[in-house]
């Protein structure tokens, strides 16, 4: 038989910290009106197809910034 793989326990840090943060950003996309690229149906199924990049890119590209 083949050889079992664990996870590592020093990795979960990493997934709960890219977990979190696509949470959050699932949450600020449903709370959102306005985008600055797309709508929410695109940067809802980017933030999950491509984790944690599609909610980085999200962050970095598509929220609209309201702090002056």
């Amino acid at each position: 038989m083949g050889k079992k793989h664990e996870f590592k326990q020093q990795y979960w840090p990493i997934v709960v910290l890219g977990g979190l943060i696509q949470l959050f950003a699932f949450v600020d996309i449903l709370k959102s009106h306005e985008f600055k690229h797309g709508n929410k149906l695109i940067w809802s199924v980017l933030v999950f197809v491509v984790p944690p990049f599609g909610a980085l890119s999200y962050y970095g590209f598509g929220k609209i910034r309201t702090d002056k």
